[in-house]
């Protein structure tokens, strides 16, 4: 199936590892020229090199989107290398494991800037340009949590709700303009944050990393019999930023295995 992404620029925030890492590759193999952005210099080096292994003109940009100056940083690189953005995906992001009572006001403000405010400010950057081509394409990366959130994880399942929000209102804006918004919501993939949030549980339980995975697998069972991987969601993600999207906005896609109880 021709997906029409030839020759087309994507950014991909957090694509450096990962769910945004799969979703760059696979939009590279499609036929796109896709930059990523990410903090970690070495991380973001090595993606880029397998991107360019691929044949697409590639984009590595080392920066923080949960800040102003980060999210310029980046739309800065990314015109002066490409001159436009025509496919944006709102990957970044990251959840850190703390019971409610003992969260202070700078917890929550940091999950906001990082899950939320990263989306809201990228999209300010190349919504604009979208709208005078009139052709654009966004897809926000939430999480289940922001279907069911958990009390170990309050700050990110909050921004990550809001982040459906805002995927809904960013539709209603722009799709008659060309530019279709759409949200994805995975569930239990395997990948760094996971394992990283599997570590820090397994420090504070005093279980190994294995035992964490086989308790909450016995606390929610997935209903397709198996964790996700990054290229489960990689695949909807391409078909939704396609020209075999072109009439698909405004809708929030949950990958995950089943394991969400309800749609809504």
């Amino acid at each position: 199936m021709d997906l029409g992404l030839e020759g087309r620029v994507a950014l991909v925030t957090g694509g450096s590892q990962g769910i945004g890492r799969e979703i760059a590759l696979t939009l590279a193999t499609e036929g796109a020229d896709v930059a990523i952005c990410a903090r970690r210099e070495q991380v973001v080096d090595a993606t880029t090199a397998d991107l360019r292994a691929l044949g697409r003109d590639a984009l590595g940009v080392v920066a923080d989107v949960a800040t102003t100056s980060g999210v310029q940083r980046v739309s800065d690189a990314v015109h002066e290398h490409f001159g436009r953005v025509d496919i944006l995906i709102n990957n970044a992001g990251k959840s850190s494991m703390k019971a409610l009572l003992d969260l202070t006001d700078e917890d929550w403000y940091a999950s906001i800037d990082l899950n939320l405010m990263s989306a809201v400010r990228m999209s300010q950057a190349f919504v604009p340009g979208m709208r005078e081509r009139g052709w654009g394409r966004i897809v926000n990366i939430s999480s289940r949590q922001g279907r069911e959130p958990d009390e170990f994880f309050g700050p990110y399942a909050a921004s990550k709700a809001a982040l459906i929000n805002f995927s809904k209102t960013q539709s209603n804006a722009f799709s008659r303009d060309g530019v279709l918004t759409n949200c994805v919501v995975p569930g239990l993939i395997k990948g760094e944050g996971v394992q990283a949030a599997a570590e820090k549980s397994a420090e504070v339980t005093g279980k190994t990393v294995e035992e964490v995975y086989e308790a909450t697998l016995r606390k929610r069972p997935i209903p397709i019999g198996r964790m996700g991987e990054p290229s489960d969601v990689s695949g909807l993600v391409a078909l939704l930023v396609s020209e075999r999207g072109s009439w698909i906005t405004g809708s929030c896609f949950t990958v995950d295995g089943g394991i969400v109880r309800s749609d809504r």
